[in-house]
Protein backbone atom coordinates (compact mmCIF):
# COMPACT_ATOMS: atom_id res chain seq x y z
CA UNK A 1 0.00 0.00 0.00
CA UNK A 2 1.34 3.74 -1.24
CA UNK A 3 1.80 5.89 1.64
CA UNK A 4 -0.49 8.64 1.92
CA UNK A 5 0.03 11.81 0.37
CA UNK A 6 -0.49 14.09 3.13
CA UNK A 7 1.03 13.30 6.83
CA UNK A 8 -1.35 11.76 8.65
CA UNK A 9 -2.41 14.59 11.21
CA UNK A 10 -4.54 12.95 13.65
CA UNK A 11 -5.99 9.30 14.07
CA UNK A 12 -9.42 10.23 14.18
CA UNK A 13 -11.43 13.65 11.78
CA UNK A 14 -14.85 14.44 13.03
CA UNK A 15 -17.16 16.05 10.64
CA UNK A 16 -19.31 18.61 12.51
CA UNK A 17 -19.36 20.77 15.51
CA UNK A 18 -22.77 20.05 17.03
CA UNK A 19 -23.88 17.69 19.58
CA UNK A 20 -23.07 14.35 18.29
CA UNK A 21 -19.44 15.56 17.08
CA UNK A 22 -18.94 17.18 19.86
CA UNK A 23 -19.73 14.30 22.38
CA UNK A 24 -17.55 11.87 20.18
CA UNK A 25 -15.14 14.29 20.11
CA UNK A 26 -15.39 14.50 24.02
CA UNK A 27 -15.57 10.78 24.30
CA UNK A 28 -12.18 10.43 22.08
CA UNK A 29 -10.02 12.66 24.27
CA UNK A 30 -11.32 10.55 27.22
CA UNK A 31 -9.15 7.95 26.12
CA UNK A 32 -6.80 9.60 25.03
CA UNK A 33 -6.79 9.40 21.55
CA UNK A 34 -6.33 12.53 19.62
CA UNK A 35 -8.94 14.52 17.04
CA UNK A 36 -9.47 16.73 14.94
CA UNK A 37 -13.20 18.76 14.09
CA UNK A 38 -13.77 19.91 11.34
CA UNK A 39 -16.84 22.68 11.45
CA UNK A 40 -18.51 24.49 8.31
CA UNK A 41 -19.89 27.07 10.42
CA UNK A 42 -18.47 29.82 12.80
CA UNK A 43 -17.26 29.51 16.06
CA UNK A 44 -20.82 30.34 17.81
CA UNK A 45 -23.93 28.62 18.74
CA UNK A 46 -26.99 30.31 17.91
CA UNK A 47 -29.70 30.62 20.27
CA UNK A 48 -32.41 28.78 18.51
CA UNK A 49 -34.94 25.83 19.99
CA UNK A 50 -34.22 22.83 18.07
CA UNK A 51 -33.82 19.15 20.06
CA UNK A 52 -34.81 19.66 23.80
CA UNK A 53 -35.28 16.12 24.92
CA UNK A 54 -32.82 14.29 26.88
CA UNK A 55 -33.71 10.74 27.66
CA UNK A 56 -32.44 8.93 31.14
CA UNK A 57 -29.70 6.77 29.25
CA UNK A 58 -28.96 9.65 27.37
CA UNK A 59 -28.02 11.62 30.89
CA UNK A 60 -26.22 8.01 32.29
CA UNK A 61 -23.61 9.01 29.43
CA UNK A 62 -23.57 12.34 29.97
CA UNK A 63 -22.25 11.74 33.03
CA UNK A 64 -19.89 9.59 31.76
CA UNK A 65 -18.22 12.48 30.20
CA UNK A 66 -18.48 14.51 33.63
CA UNK A 67 -21.30 16.69 31.92
CA UNK A 68 -24.32 15.49 34.00
CA UNK A 69 -24.26 17.80 36.81
CA UNK A 70 -24.50 21.37 35.13
CA UNK A 71 -27.53 19.65 32.59
CA UNK A 72 -29.33 18.66 36.19
CA UNK A 73 -28.22 21.77 37.59
CA UNK A 74 -30.57 23.76 35.03
CA UNK A 75 -32.77 21.32 32.79
CA UNK A 76 -36.10 21.44 33.66
CA UNK A 77 -37.15 17.65 35.10
CA UNK A 78 -40.03 15.51 33.65
CA UNK A 79 -41.27 13.26 36.20
CA UNK A 80 -44.33 12.30 34.37
CA UNK A 81 -45.99 12.17 30.36
CA UNK A 82 -49.42 13.20 30.10
CA UNK A 83 -51.54 12.63 27.04
CA UNK A 84 -54.78 14.64 26.19
CA UNK A 85 -56.95 15.65 23.92
CA UNK A 86 -57.88 18.80 23.21
CA UNK A 87 -61.52 18.28 23.28
CA UNK A 88 -61.60 14.68 24.54
CA UNK A 89 -61.99 14.89 28.79
CA UNK A 90 -60.12 10.83 28.16
CA UNK A 91 -56.53 11.05 29.32
CA UNK A 92 -53.66 9.22 30.72
CA UNK A 93 -50.55 9.94 32.62
CA UNK A 94 -47.32 7.96 32.93
CA UNK A 95 -45.08 8.67 35.94
CA UNK A 96 -41.48 7.62 35.87
CA UNK A 97 -41.59 6.37 39.35
CA UNK A 98 -41.79 3.44 37.29
CA UNK A 99 -38.28 4.12 36.06
CA UNK A 100 -36.73 3.59 40.00
CA UNK A 101 -34.30 1.12 39.94
CA UNK A 102 -33.95 0.67 35.74
CA UNK A 103 -31.63 3.67 35.72
CA UNK A 104 -29.51 6.36 37.94
CA UNK A 105 -31.81 9.26 36.16
CA UNK A 106 -35.49 8.13 36.48
CA UNK A 107 -36.37 11.22 34.58
CA UNK A 108 -36.43 13.07 31.46
CA UNK A 109 -34.96 16.35 30.83
CA UNK A 110 -35.75 19.34 28.52
CA UNK A 111 -32.67 21.30 27.64
CA UNK A 112 -32.44 23.48 24.13
CA UNK A 113 -30.25 21.72 22.35
CA UNK A 114 -28.06 24.85 21.67
CA UNK A 115 -26.99 24.98 25.55
CA UNK A 116 -26.18 21.47 25.26
CA UNK A 117 -23.59 22.43 22.39
CA UNK A 118 -22.25 25.31 24.38
CA UNK A 119 -21.66 22.61 27.34
CA UNK A 120 -19.97 19.99 25.46
CA UNK A 121 -17.82 22.93 23.15
CA UNK A 122 -16.65 24.11 26.37
CA UNK A 123 -15.49 20.31 27.49
CA UNK A 124 -13.72 19.82 23.84
CA UNK A 125 -11.93 23.32 24.28
CA UNK A 126 -10.29 22.10 27.31
CA UNK A 127 -9.61 18.90 26.28
CA UNK A 128 -5.83 18.83 25.28
CA UNK A 129 -5.96 16.48 22.50
CA UNK A 130 -8.82 17.98 20.33
CA UNK A 131 -8.92 20.95 18.10
CA UNK A 132 -11.41 22.39 16.97
CA UNK A 133 -11.30 24.02 13.19
CA UNK A 134 -13.98 26.58 12.53
CA UNK A 135 -14.95 27.46 8.73
CA UNK A 136 -13.41 24.40 7.28
CA UNK A 137 -15.53 22.79 4.71
CA UNK A 138 -15.25 19.58 3.06
CA UNK A 139 -15.73 19.24 -0.44
CA UNK A 140 -13.49 16.43 -1.67
CA UNK A 141 -12.87 12.64 0.06
CA UNK A 142 -10.15 10.15 -0.81
CA UNK A 143 -9.30 6.83 1.13
CA UNK A 144 -7.46 3.48 1.19
CA UNK A 145 -6.99 0.57 3.59
CA UNK A 146 -4.89 2.93 5.57
CA UNK A 147 -6.69 6.54 5.80
CA UNK A 148 -8.47 9.29 4.68
CA UNK A 149 -7.61 12.18 3.10
CA UNK A 150 -10.48 15.20 2.97
CA UNK A 151 -10.36 18.07 0.74
CA UNK A 152 -11.04 21.17 2.71
CA UNK A 153 -12.55 24.52 1.70
CA UNK A 154 -11.50 27.28 4.29
CA UNK A 155 -12.66 30.69 2.74
CA UNK A 156 -10.86 30.74 -0.67
CA UNK A 157 -7.88 28.34 -0.04
CA UNK A 158 -7.86 24.42 -0.11
CA UNK A 159 -5.96 22.40 1.92
CA UNK A 160 -6.04 18.97 2.82
CA UNK A 161 -6.65 16.77 5.63
CA UNK A 162 -5.21 13.54 6.19
CA UNK A 163 -6.55 11.12 9.32
CA UNK A 164 -6.63 7.37 10.09
CA UNK A 165 -10.43 7.47 10.64
CA UNK A 166 -13.60 9.70 9.99
CA UNK A 167 -16.74 10.33 12.06
CA UNK A 168 -18.98 11.75 10.07
CA UNK A 169 -21.10 13.92 12.20
CA UNK A 170 -22.04 16.62 9.87
CA UNK A 171 -25.91 16.10 10.12
CA UNK A 172 -28.64 15.16 8.14
CA UNK A 173 -27.14 17.07 4.60
CA UNK A 174 -24.26 15.58 5.40
CA UNK A 175 -21.58 16.20 3.15
CA UNK A 176 -19.33 13.24 3.37
CA UNK A 177 -22.42 11.27 2.92
CA UNK A 178 -23.20 12.94 -0.52
CA UNK A 179 -19.70 12.56 -1.55
CA UNK A 180 -19.56 9.10 -0.88
CA UNK A 181 -22.75 8.08 -2.55
CA UNK A 182 -23.88 6.73 0.31
CA UNK A 183 -28.02 5.77 -0.42
CA UNK A 184 -30.31 7.37 1.81
CA UNK A 185 -33.79 6.01 1.53
CA UNK A 186 -36.78 6.86 3.04
CA UNK A 187 -39.82 9.44 3.10
CA UNK A 188 -40.26 12.95 3.75
CA UNK A 189 -44.15 13.50 5.11
CA UNK A 190 -46.06 15.24 3.17
CA UNK A 191 -47.07 18.17 5.20
CA UNK A 192 -45.04 20.90 7.54
CA UNK A 193 -44.38 20.55 10.93
CA UNK A 194 -44.41 24.02 13.04
CA UNK A 195 -42.23 24.68 16.08
CA UNK A 196 -43.82 27.74 17.99
CA UNK A 197 -41.91 29.32 21.11
CA UNK A 198 -43.49 31.17 23.26
CA UNK A 199 -43.07 32.50 26.91
CA UNK A 200 -46.83 33.08 27.74
CA UNK A 201 -47.71 31.47 31.03
CA UNK A 202 -49.50 28.02 29.89
CA UNK A 203 -49.03 26.78 33.55
CA UNK A 204 -51.55 29.72 35.03
CA UNK A 205 -54.04 28.51 31.92
CA UNK A 206 -54.38 24.73 31.43
CA UNK A 207 -55.38 23.14 35.16
CA UNK A 208 -52.52 20.60 36.68
CA UNK A 209 -50.32 21.71 33.42
CA UNK A 210 -47.07 18.99 33.53
CA UNK A 211 -43.53 19.75 32.12
CA UNK A 212 -44.74 17.65 28.62
CA UNK A 213 -47.79 17.17 27.20
CA UNK A 214 -48.90 15.42 24.21
CA UNK A 215 -52.31 16.45 22.83
CA UNK A 216 -53.90 14.87 19.79
CA UNK A 217 -56.92 17.09 18.35
CA UNK A 218 -59.05 17.48 15.57
CA UNK A 219 -56.38 18.59 13.32
CA UNK A 220 -53.72 16.08 14.36
CA UNK A 221 -50.87 16.47 17.06
CA UNK A 222 -50.18 19.58 18.98
CA UNK A 223 -47.12 19.08 21.55
CA UNK A 224 -46.30 21.22 24.36
CA UNK A 225 -42.78 20.90 26.27
CA UNK A 226 -41.46 23.23 29.12
CA UNK A 227 -37.73 24.24 28.59
CA UNK A 228 -35.80 26.28 31.34
CA UNK A 229 -36.25 29.47 29.56
CA UNK A 230 -39.63 28.92 27.48
CA UNK A 231 -42.64 26.77 26.72
CA UNK A 232 -42.09 24.98 23.40
CA UNK A 233 -45.13 23.74 20.98
CA UNK A 234 -44.22 21.29 18.32
CA UNK A 235 -47.83 19.98 15.96
CA UNK A 236 -48.87 18.98 12.36
CA UNK A 237 -49.99 21.21 9.79
CA UNK A 238 -51.81 20.87 6.77
CA UNK A 239 -49.20 22.74 4.60
CA UNK A 240 -47.83 20.21 1.88
CA UNK A 241 -44.27 20.61 1.55
CA UNK A 242 -44.58 21.98 -1.99
CA UNK A 243 -47.36 24.65 -0.54
CA UNK A 244 -46.57 28.10 0.34
CA UNK A 245 -46.68 28.52 3.46
CA UNK A 246 -49.30 31.22 5.14
CA UNK A 247 -48.05 34.22 6.50
CA UNK A 248 -48.22 35.52 10.15
CA UNK A 249 -48.31 32.98 13.05
CA UNK A 250 -49.64 29.48 11.39
CA UNK A 251 -53.42 28.36 11.32
CA UNK A 252 -53.23 25.08 12.78
CA UNK A 253 -51.80 26.74 16.02
CA UNK A 254 -53.90 29.48 16.21
CA UNK A 255 -56.37 26.98 16.52
CA UNK A 256 -55.18 24.15 18.57
CA UNK A 257 -54.37 26.85 21.56
CA UNK A 258 -58.09 28.33 21.01
CA UNK A 259 -58.94 24.59 21.45
CA UNK A 260 -56.50 24.29 24.59
CA UNK A 261 -57.22 27.91 26.55
CA UNK A 262 -60.82 27.50 25.78
CA UNK A 263 -61.23 31.02 24.87
CA UNK A 264 -59.23 32.53 27.96
CA UNK A 265 -56.95 34.36 26.06
CA UNK A 266 -56.58 35.10 22.38
CA UNK A 267 -53.93 32.91 20.16
CA UNK A 268 -53.09 35.36 17.94
CA UNK A 269 -51.68 38.10 20.81
CA UNK A 270 -49.32 35.12 22.22
CA UNK A 271 -45.68 36.14 21.89
CA UNK A 272 -43.80 34.60 20.02
CA UNK A 273 -40.02 33.84 20.22
CA UNK A 274 -39.51 31.17 17.24
CA UNK A 275 -42.57 29.97 14.77
CA UNK A 276 -40.53 28.17 12.41
CA UNK A 277 -41.68 25.24 9.72
CA UNK A 278 -39.80 22.16 8.89
CA UNK A 279 -39.45 18.84 6.86
CA UNK A 280 -39.86 15.77 8.50
CA UNK A 281 -38.54 12.54 7.59
CA UNK A 282 -37.51 9.17 8.59
CA UNK A 283 -34.66 8.13 6.19
CA UNK A 284 -31.29 5.69 6.90
CA UNK A 285 -28.15 5.58 5.41
CA UNK A 286 -27.38 1.89 3.34
CA UNK A 287 -24.37 1.88 5.77
CA UNK A 288 -22.82 3.48 8.41
CA UNK A 289 -19.18 2.64 7.55
CA UNK A 290 -18.11 3.32 4.37
CA UNK A 291 -14.36 2.38 4.22
CA UNK A 292 -12.58 4.19 6.71
CA UNK A 293 -15.35 6.46 7.14
CA UNK A 294 -18.73 6.57 9.88
CA UNK A 295 -21.54 7.76 10.11
CA UNK A 296 -23.44 8.77 13.02
CA UNK A 297 -26.28 10.90 14.34
CA UNK A 298 -28.82 12.59 11.62
CA UNK A 299 -26.25 11.87 8.71
CA UNK A 300 -26.66 8.31 9.21
CA UNK A 301 -30.25 8.63 10.42
CA UNK A 302 -33.69 10.71 10.56
CA UNK A 303 -36.83 10.76 12.23
CA UNK A 304 -39.95 12.43 12.97
CA UNK A 305 -39.19 14.47 16.38
CA UNK A 306 -41.91 12.92 17.94
CA UNK A 307 -40.83 11.19 21.11
CA UNK A 308 -37.28 13.63 21.14
CA UNK A 309 -35.40 10.59 19.70
CA UNK A 310 -33.46 12.05 17.50
CA UNK A 311 -30.73 14.01 19.56
CA UNK A 312 -30.89 11.06 21.80
CA UNK A 313 -29.89 8.24 19.47
CA UNK A 314 -27.64 10.47 17.90
CA UNK A 315 -25.51 10.90 21.03
CA UNK A 316 -25.79 7.25 21.62
CA UNK A 317 -24.23 6.77 18.29
CA UNK A 318 -21.16 8.93 19.61
CA UNK A 319 -20.14 6.97 22.47
CA UNK A 320 -20.36 3.95 20.47
CA UNK A 321 -18.07 5.16 17.78
CA UNK A 322 -15.73 6.56 20.26
CA UNK A 323 -15.79 3.09 21.93
CA UNK A 324 -15.49 1.20 18.72
CA UNK A 325 -12.58 3.36 17.93
CA UNK A 326 -10.62 2.81 21.00
CA UNK A 327 -10.55 -0.83 20.53
CA UNK A 328 -7.48 -2.77 19.68
CA UNK A 329 -9.22 -4.45 16.45
CA UNK A 330 -10.66 -0.78 15.34
CA UNK A 331 -11.71 -3.00 11.95
CA UNK A 332 -13.84 -5.58 13.41
CA UNK A 333 -15.15 -2.83 16.68
CA UNK A 334 -16.13 -0.17 13.89
CA UNK A 335 -17.73 -2.83 11.55
CA UNK A 336 -19.70 -4.03 14.59
CA UNK A 337 -20.71 -0.68 15.76
CA UNK A 338 -22.13 0.45 12.07
CA UNK A 339 -24.13 -2.90 11.61
CA UNK A 340 -25.73 -2.67 15.64
CA UNK A 341 -26.49 0.99 15.62
CA UNK A 342 -27.93 0.53 11.65
CA UNK A 343 -30.19 -2.30 13.50
CA UNK A 344 -30.87 -0.16 16.23
CA UNK A 345 -31.84 2.67 14.08
CA UNK A 346 -34.25 0.47 11.83
CA UNK A 347 -35.78 -1.64 13.98
CA UNK A 348 -36.37 0.42 16.90
CA UNK A 349 -35.84 4.42 16.05
CA UNK A 350 -37.49 4.53 13.08
CA UNK A 351 -40.98 2.39 14.20
CA UNK A 352 -41.40 3.86 17.16
CA UNK A 353 -41.20 7.75 16.00
CA UNK A 354 -43.28 6.54 13.06
CA UNK A 355 -45.81 4.78 15.44
CA UNK A 356 -45.73 8.46 17.56
CA UNK A 357 -46.16 10.34 14.66
CA UNK A 358 -48.81 8.20 12.98
CA UNK A 359 -50.61 7.63 16.18
CA UNK A 360 -50.99 11.51 17.44
CA UNK A 361 -51.76 12.87 13.75
CA UNK A 362 -54.85 11.03 13.91
CA UNK A 363 -57.84 13.28 13.63
CA UNK A 364 -60.90 11.10 13.74
CA UNK A 365 -62.82 11.67 17.23
CA UNK A 366 -63.23 7.96 18.21
CA UNK A 367 -59.88 6.94 16.91
CA UNK A 368 -58.46 9.88 19.25
CA UNK A 369 -60.96 8.46 22.08
CA UNK A 370 -59.98 4.75 21.81
CA UNK A 371 -56.31 5.54 21.73
CA UNK A 372 -56.67 7.23 24.93
CA UNK A 373 -57.87 4.68 26.78
CA UNK A 374 -55.42 2.11 25.78
CA UNK A 375 -52.64 4.86 26.98
CA UNK A 376 -54.57 5.07 30.18
CA UNK A 377 -54.99 1.09 30.48
CA UNK A 378 -51.26 0.54 30.10
CA UNK A 379 -50.27 3.71 32.70
CA UNK A 380 -52.93 2.43 35.32
CA UNK A 381 -50.76 -1.16 34.82
CA UNK A 382 -47.30 -1.15 36.94
CA UNK A 383 -45.89 -3.63 34.30
CA UNK A 384 -47.15 -2.24 31.41
CA UNK A 385 -46.10 1.44 32.59
CA UNK A 386 -42.67 0.68 33.14
CA UNK A 387 -42.36 -1.48 29.99
CA UNK A 388 -43.92 1.68 28.30
CA UNK A 389 -41.40 4.20 29.59
CA UNK A 390 -38.22 1.90 29.14
CA UNK A 391 -39.37 1.72 25.54
CA UNK A 392 -40.34 5.41 25.09
CA UNK A 393 -37.06 6.38 27.29
CA UNK A 394 -34.67 4.21 25.08
CA UNK A 395 -33.52 2.44 27.91
CA UNK A 396 -31.41 -0.71 26.89
CA UNK A 397 -30.25 0.36 23.53
CA UNK A 398 -27.89 3.17 24.29
CA UNK A 399 -24.86 0.36 23.62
Amino acid sequence: MAPPSHAVQAPVVVLGGGPVGMVTALALARRDIPVIVLERGPDEVQSEWRGSTVHPPTTELLDELDLAAPLLKDAVRVHRLDYRDLELAESACFSYEALEGETRYPFRLQYEQYKLVRLLRHAVAEAPNVEIRFGHEVVGVRQDDTHVELDVAVGDTRTVVASQWVVAADGAHSIARKLLDVPFPGFTYPSLSLVVATPFRFEDAVPDLGAVGYWSGPKGRFSLIRTPDIWRAALSTGTGVDEEPPTGTHPAFLAAVELLLGGQSDARELPLSQHQLYRSHQRLAASFRIGRVLLAGDAAHLSSTTGGMGLNSGIHDAVAVAAALAESDQDAATSEYAQRRRSIAERFVQPTTTENRTSADGVELAGRRERLLRLRALAENPEDAQKYLRRVSMLGIQH
